[in-house]
């Protein structure tokens, strides 16, 4: 069974009509493809968007695309060419600008034996999926709530998470059984450099894996590498991180005029497969 939807408003099987090749259920909920090529998933924003501003957006993927993480991407191609199956759908959780889902793509197809894999982004912010789109990130690209995704249970192979916090049970309910979740954790020295201007009584303290009981690791492996970074990109790489709004405005205006020769970046890639529902 490959992808297949389901309506975020009702929870009912979506179809697709032949013409306007649009989304919809029986309840008259549809979903369309914006111009611009991704799916709209979500209702239309009455409020002023949330998320990143233009500038981060910009600055964010430069950043990415200058090469600082590739050692983060070929661990990423490592795992998943020794995990996933040929023609299987592999789906970017809060895939942001599709940075990681277009090096991936791009990493596996220089594999041996091509895998034919299936590729998916989801965001919930708007500016991130239309730059994602605007990048010709590959695959299917989706506008959507993480608290409601628009796929039936048990329909992807492969569930990529990196460096995003994992929120509710979304994610775990579409993964197949017995498929895999890949998620990049920030590990203990993770920008410890930065963290060091933010909390003054910084301490290393253990790693900890704590996710949802249909889950369990099956594997964990440490990857650390260092960076020289200007005190601009280390902004960038500060605003990515879930403790960018403890900075003031004075610990930012000190991190811009310092230059990091050593950033610590310190990550573990939790393997976790779905335990398999056996049937009464």
């Amino acid at each position: 069974m490959g992808l297949e939807y389901q309506c975020p408003t009702c929870g009912l099987v979506l179809k697709q009509h032949k013409a306007s090749q649009g989304f919809y259920c029986v309840n008259k909920h549809h979903f369309d493809r914006n111009e611009q090529g991704y799916w709209v998933f979500t209702k239309p924003q009455r409020q002023k968007p949330t998320g990143d501003s233009r500038e981060q957006v910009r600055a964010k993927r430069f950043l990415l695309e200058s090469g600082i993480f590739s050692p983060l991407i070929d661990k990423l191609a490592e795992i998943i060419t020794g995990s996933i199956t040929p023609d299987a759908c592999l789906l970017d959780y809060e895939c942001a600008q599709g940075f990681f889902l277009r090096a991936l793509a791009s990493k596996l197809a220089e594999v041996e034996n091509p895998l034919n894999v299936q590729y998916v982004g989801v965001a919930d912010a708007e500016n991130a999926i239309f730059a994602a789109a605007k990048a010709q990130t590959p695959g299917i690209l989706c506008l959507s709530s993480s608290k409601k995704l628009p796929f039936i249970d048990n329909c992807v192979d492969f569930i990529t998470v990196i460096d995003r916090p994992l929120k509710g049970k979304e994610s775990v309910r579409i993964l197949k059984d017995d498929g895999t979740m890949l998620l990049v954790m920030p590990g203990p020295r993770h920008l410890w450099q930065l963290r060091e201007y933010i909390y003054p009584d910084l301490a290393e303290k253990p790693f900890k894996v704590n996710l949802p009981s249909a889950l369990s690791v099956k594997d964990t492996q440490a990857l650390s590498f260092t960076l020289s970074v200007t005190g601009e990109q280390a902004l960038t790489l500060l605003d990515m991180a879930p403790y960018a709004w403890r900075a003031t405005d004075k610990m930012k205006h000190d991190i811009q005029a310092n230059h990091f020769e050593s950033l610590e970046i310190d990550y573990v890639l939790v393997s976790a497969h779905k335990r398999v529902v056996e049937s009464l």
